[in-house]
């Protein structure tokens, strides 16, 4: 896991959320993000504010426009590596942008979930090895847990979409389909005959005959 990027995320949005995770031993964890994504603090020393700050190079006056938390981790948020119940969810190759954010969907049991791509930063160096896996609290509501082979990489929040949002990728998926049930109309025979098409190359037309321009 790369900790400037999860220092980047946390500086971009002014959020530095500090969580204790504390075992059954007393023996305490720490996760660090900006309260959308959580990350594993491994090889440092157990931090409060004033360490952290000192650690990380935050000065006072940049502490005077940071929210800082540090408190104990939520209970309803399970870091485990293994949890009872976790669910694989499947990934898919498409992203969105929405409102200037890039958006991952993940097909789970209750339909797409979408994450910021912006999370996955951290993970750049193991990110060939990350599943994602859906978790749920106590009350229902579930969140994204993504995994470097066994181990918890981040724990993420799921981006919340709007009707508006909903309603143009439905209208998206109908013009797609309505592309390719009229694609063949652009298909000449020379074409079809192709051994290997390029299924992704567009065609190129000339404005007054019509042709196929080679």
């Amino acid at each position: 896991m790369k900790l400037k990027k999860v220092l980047s995320i946390c500086k971009t949005n002014g959020l530095y959320y500090l969580y204790d995770r504390i075992d059954r031993s007393g023996e305490i964890t720490q996760w660090l993000g900006d309260g959308y994504a959580l990350y594993p603090l491994d090889g440092l020393p157990i931090l409060d504010e004033e360490s952290f700050c000192a650690v990380f190079d935050i000065t006072g006056k940049q502490r005077e426009k940071i929210l800082f938390r540090h408190e104990r981790l939520p209970e309803h948020l399970n870091v485990e590596d293994v949890a009872a119940g976790d669910k694989l969810v499947r990934e898919y190759e498409t992203t969105f942008i929405n409102g200037g954010l890039r958006l991952k969907p993940l097909k789970t049991n209750n339909g797409v979930m979408f994450i910021r791509s912006l999370y996955l930063s951290p993970l750049e160096d193991v990110i060939d090895m990350v599943q994602f896996y859906e978790r749920t609290t106590p009350q229902g509501g579930s969140y994204i847990v993504a995994k470097a082979g066994f181990l918890t990489a981040a724990v993420i929040m799921p981006y919340v979409i709007s009707k508006k949002f909903a309603d143009e990728l439905e209208e998206l998926s109908y013009q797609c389909r309505h592309f390719l049930n009229t694609r063949s109309a652009f298909t000449t025979p020379a074409a079809e005959d192709e051994e290997d098409p390029d299924e992704n190359q567009t065609t190129a037309f000339d404005a007054e005959t019509a042709e196929v321009q080679e």
